[in-house]
């Protein structure tokens, strides 16, 4: 796969979403961390100096809301939509042009959502004050980016399998699994994104609290082990996903 021509999927992608709707969602997934932030700040009796509670609550701001809000408008339809607008067809007769456009858009949502995260991190840091940082801004930001990298992966995946109820199966996969299982008390919540996530971000800040119960029960992973696993998961799903596209030939909207 020539990786200039997935550069130019992804400018062509990025184009194409600079319209007033996108750009209004992509401000929305900003203000929302910000405007809650803010008001817990300004509500609050005394301003909360506890580093600890608030990095906890921008991390599931952040990675775990924002991040997986964005990928859900951007990477979960990324077949459905080439299906439904009959361009489909004519992907799929050019060699490599299936997996270039799936790659390129798989990238587009990563480079959209870690941008308003990334942005509203920033935003959110500065509005804690003394009780943000460097540190926590930087581990926020990893963080982001390794939630969008696997998240988008797994959400490519979804829609090529789903590409008719594509955002309905994701956004149950998301409540059942990564807010649900991810919660439960038991071996399978290793399986889960999030579970990764707060692990590295437990590791990097030394917050206990941030740990699962499974993490206090059955034993703590290195930081390391949970980036491998989470890139590892990345480039799985995607490459499951291309094969997928390789070897399945998805209906157009004639056919349906």
């Amino acid at each position: 796969m020539n990786p200039l021509l997935v550069l130019d999927v992804v400018r062509f992608e990025l184009r194409r979403s600079l319209s007033p709707g996108r750009i209004a969602i992509w401000g929305i997934l900003v203000l929302f961390p910000i405007a809650l932030v803010t008001a817990i700040r300004l509500l609050s009796n005394r301003a909360l100096e506890n580093t600890e509670d608030w990095g906890l609550a921008l991390y599931f701001l952040i990675p775990e809301v924002v991040c997986l809000l964005g990928l859900l408008l951007w990477a979960t339809p990324a077949v459905s939509t080439e299906v439904e607008g009959q361009t489909w067809i004519y992907l799929a007769m050019r060699r490599s042009g299936r997996n270039l456009v799936l790659v390129g858009k798989y990238l587009t949502a990563v480079l959209w959502s870690c941008s308003a995260a990334c942005v509203a991190t920033t935003a959110c840091v500065m509005i804690m004050g003394s009780a943000g940082g460097l540190k926590l801004w930087f581990v926020i930001c990893v963080l982001s980016l390794l939630s969008c990298l696997a998240h988008a992966a797994l959400y490519i995946m979804i829609g090529t399998i789903f590409f008719r109820r594509t955002m309905v199966v994701a956004v149950s996969y998301t409540l059942v699994v990564e807010y649900g299982l991810a919660f439960v008390p038991a071996i399978a919540n290793r399986l889960t994104i999030n579970y990764r996530l707060r692990g590295l971000l437990a590791d990097w800040m030394n917050w206990d609290t941030a740990r699962t119960v499974t993490e206090n029960i059955g034993g703590q992973e290195s930081a390391w082990v949970h980036v491998l696993v989470l890139l590892a998961t990345s480039t799985a799903l995607v490459a499951a996903s291309i094969l997928r596209l390789t070897w399945t030939e998805l209906p157009t909207q004639q056919e349906g």
